[in-house]
């Protein structure tokens, strides 16, 4: 069993819900020495402080304010005392920890592997042998179906759909999750949605002249190279263990 962990998600989560450094620090350390003991394979993937995605779209996370100083020192710290206790981390320039995490998936196969991260982005990756930890358990296709209405194979084309507000991702306008859905329903991907006539487009529930409209205008290059995980980092995953 191969545990991939999303730091910058866990660490952020308990930063934000503690309002506190310190707290984040040990809440962090808590979990991850959890997994670790209890999964010798286990990986810290991390962020690098500037993204490919970036140098793609100048806009990309241009909203998010300045991460506080004491939590970056904290994260810093985590990562120190992590390759102390011997437990593989991961940073490659340019990459975010999610694009780690879809390469190191792709290697493992046919390992079972457990994603200690639930960003949206990651729902892509759920197979037979991937699953993600979510809070009440391990999430797979069927939650994946449940929460967000398509199957994993599908995510990374909603997402362009719908786009996403926290990362500054542009989706289609008036093109929202409901209505992404629906449309990936009928049609599954969005060269199908693209090739379909007016009227198939407009018989779908709640495709009004404005969606319609907006399909028509948009072109999903961009939000497509946005959102899809960059699977090719230079890591490579049994060489992990063969570093001191």
């Amino acid at each position: 069993m191969l545990i991939l962990v999303d730091l910058g998600q866990v660490f952020w989560t308990n930063f934000y819900g503690s309002k506190s450094a310190l707290n984040g620090y040990e809440l962090t350390l808590d979990k991850v020495d959890f997994y670790r003991r209890e999964y010798p394979r286990t990986v810290i993937c991390a962020d690098s402080p500037v993204s490919k995605r970036k140098q793609i779209y100048a806009e990309y996370k241009a909203n998010r304010l300045p991460k506080p100083e004491d939590a970056l020192d904290a994260l810093r710290a985590i990562q120190d005392r992590m390759s102390s206790w011997g437990v593989p981390v991961v940073q490659c320039e340019g990459y975010e920890s999610d694009d780690l995490i879809g390469g190191l998936v792709k290697q493992a196969w046919p390992e079972e592997v457990q994603i200690l991260g639930s960003e949206k982005d990651l729902y892509c990756l759920i197979s037979d042998t991937v699953k993600l930890i979510g809070k009440s358990g391990l999430l797979g296709s069927n939650e994946c179906f449940e929460r967000w209405g398509v199957l994993p194979g599908q995510m990374t084309e909603w997402l362009a759909l719908v786009g996403d507000t926290s990362d500054n991702i542009p989706g289609c306008p008036h093109c929202g999750p409901g209505r992404a859905t629906d449309l990936l329903e009928r049609f599954e991907t969005i060269p199908g949605i693209l090739a379909a006539t007016d009227e198939e487009i407009r018989s779908v529930r709640g495709i009004g002249p404005k969606t319609l409209a907006s399909l028509r205008e948009w072109d999903p290059a961009l939000a497509l190279r946005l959102v899809q995980l960059l699977d090719d980092a230079p890591v490579e995953l049994e060489a992990l263990w063969r570093q001191p």
